[in-house]
């Protein structure tokens, strides 16, 4: 009797040691409070294993600091008015600009570790890009650089606030309403303290009321726009453990602000401002972890839409994606948890919402390993369905992280996908291009194969080539906050300052002027939409009217501050533009 109960119990421990050795783990990346990430097992069913999808076109590595992570994604931008982007992108305290195939385009060191992607702006109007950085870390010096298109140093700087970490990613938009591009950014001054600067090109301030403080590290790059409709940008920017904060151009804070709740904590997850009901008002969309961790919509006087905000079961550093999906004229706002199992179980993992909270068609996406990352929209297959791209927290046993790719049509992960680069790309995402020049969509992720502590780390930056027809208008929504200038706006719509040249047609009287706006069109058209635009494509009027031939249509602006605008009258076939400006 003794011998049996032996026997069963040796093979109930070599089962047990069987199904053990075919349990395959890999590991889930977590943030933390403190900054620092853990990494911890978990399974990974060996269906989620395969090495699809994608030709890679190169994949470029760095040796990369073990305790410093950059996170959001890289830039794309045309740096040499080529027509063919290079992708821009810090690793420690190097910028690189590569070139499509992977050649070093340009490598310039910096003083201060780069943990954002650059944001791309030209600042000085002269034709070509700047790019505007910043570095920094509680152990390091940090700094605020503006470089040219070559990467050499602007007349000025970088500069420096008492050696600083500055946080996050600046954030480029026309604060003061001057016509010229400002920097706004966040400046890291202890944990209990911090500031926001709004900065000229020349590294002064816009005017003598900033920066502004804060009583905590600023927590997020910095969101720009007109969130109440008074003709004059907003600067919104939350505190890290003390609440959310909007300030006016002139550095003072609006009425219901600063938002203070009990349990919510702000870090990361930079929000997004549009216009959700077409009151004309911006509401900012974003998320935030604390014990109170949820997805927000606040209007512009810091009360809650109807409908928020929707309570999570953990936190999320995850920032939000807002594009209007089907192109009905409503938003829809995408945001994504870090909700994984741990045991192989697919959970809600991307939230697809409508402007009153409740979940749109197909969403959420359930899948296994979650994205606190940046969420890209695009058409990636060439099949007229946008699809939903993002990165995970998790690896494989081998090393390999995960860039998914789901079809905003409820039918799952899209073919070629998910793509294996090498290392986690947790916190990061994808960003949408034809950087080869060959006319073919590429798709860029960087990844780590480390994420904290020791060891040693590698940075590695992938493209791929996903064999479809690049179509920039197949893009909804591409890398972090949407756009190169980091300032989370979505406008009705952004005209390109080119296209107002050699206008024969529209006339605008008198150019410039102290307010008043006289505009006449020499023919009639039905329903014609007017709209007026800032410099940086923020709407200032948009109205539907009958024009008569030579019609005089007059406006007053003097309340609007000084600075270039821009007028369009269209009717669905033909778009009359023209530049105003108002001194």
């Amino acid at each position: 009797m003794k011998l049996k109960k032996l026997l069963i119990l040796g093979l109930s421990v070599l089962c047990s040691t069987t199904l053990l050795a075919q349990k395959n783990l890999g590991k889930q990346a977590t943030l933390n409070e403190d900054g620092t990430i853990s990494v911890s097992e978990v399974e990974i069913p060996q269906t989620r294993n395969a090495n699809q999808g994608g030709d890679a076109l190169f994949t470029f590595d760095r040796p990369a600091n073990p305790s410093i992570k950059n996170s959001r994604g890289v830039t794309l931008a045309d740096l040499n008015d080529d027509g063919v982007e290079e992708i821009i992108f810090g690793v420690n305290t190097t910028l690189f600009a590569l070139n499509g195939d992977g050649s070093i385009f340009f490598e310039k060191t910096v003083e201060g570790p780069i943990l954002l992607p650059p944001s791309i702006a030209d600042l000085d109007d002269d034709g070509s890009p700047e790019i505007i950085i910043n570095t920094g870390y509680p152990t390091t010096v940090g700094r605020v650089y503006v470089k040219d298109n070559n990467g050499d140093d602007l007349a000025g700087w970088p500069i420096t606030f008492n050696d600083k970490w500055m946080i996050n990613a600046p954030a480029i938009a026309d604060v003061d309403g001057d016509g010229t591009l400002d920097i706004v950014t966040g400046e890291r001054f202890a944990s209990a303290q911090g500031f926001v600067h709004a900065l000229n090109i020349d590294g002064t301030e816009i005017n003598e009321n900033w920066p502004v403080e804060i009583p905590a590290t600023p927590a997020f790059t910095p969101s720009i726009g007109d969130i109440n409709n008074d003709g004059s940008n907003e600067v919104v920017i939350a505190a890290s453990s003390a609440g959310m904060y909007v300030f006016n151009s002139q550095g003072e804070i609006l009425d219901g602000f600063p938002l203070v709740q009990a349990g919510v904590n702000y870090s990361y997850q930079s929000p997004m401002l549009v216009d959700l009901d077409s009151d004309e008002t911006l509401e900012i969309i974003g998320s935030n972890h604390g014990d109170n961790a949820a997805f927000y919509v606040l209007n512009h006087d810091a009360t809650y839409a109807p409908g928020w905000p929707i309570a999570l079961g953990g936190w999320t550093y995850a920032p939000s994606t807002v594009a209007d999906l089907d192109d009905d004229g409503t938003y829809e706002i995408f945001m994504g948890d870090r909700n994984t199992s741990g045991d192989g179980t697919d959970l809600p993992t991307i939230y697809g919402l409508a402007p009153d909270g409740t979940n749109i068609t197909n969403f959420p996406i359930q899948k296994y390993g979650g994205n606190e990352g940046v969420i890209t929209i695009g058409d990636i297959n060439d099949d007229g369905v946008l699809d939903i791209i993002i990165s995970s927290t998790l690896t494989d046993a081998a090393g390999f992280g995960y860039i998914h790719a789901y079809s905003s049509d409820g039918s799952g992960e899209i073919d070629g996908f998910p793509l294996r680069p090498e290392g986690f790309t947790f916190l990061n995402g994808a960003v949408l291009g034809d950087v080869d020049g060959d006319g073919l969509m590429d798709l860029t992720a960087n990844s780590h194969s480390i994420l904290f502590g020791a060891g040693v780390d590698t940075f590695y930056l992938n493209t791929y080539n996903l064999n479809v027809p690049y179509d920039e208008s197949k893009i909804l929504s591409n890398g972090y906050k949407g756009s190169n200038t980091r300032d989370g706006l979505i406008a009705e719509e952004v005209l390109n300052v080119n296209q107002f040249t050699n206008n024969q047609t529209l006339v605008i009287y008198p150019n410039p002027t102290k307010g008043i706006l006289n505009i006449k069109l020499p023919v009639s058209i039905e329903n014609a939409q007017v709209n007026i635009y800032s410099i940086d494509g923020r709407v200032i009027l948009n109205e539907t009217i009958n024009v008569a031939t030579d019609q005089t249509l007059s406006y007053d602006f003097k309340q609007l501050t000084n600075g270039i605008y821009f007028v369009s009258i269209k009717d669905g076939k033909t778009n009359y533009l023209g530049k105003w400006i108002k001194e």
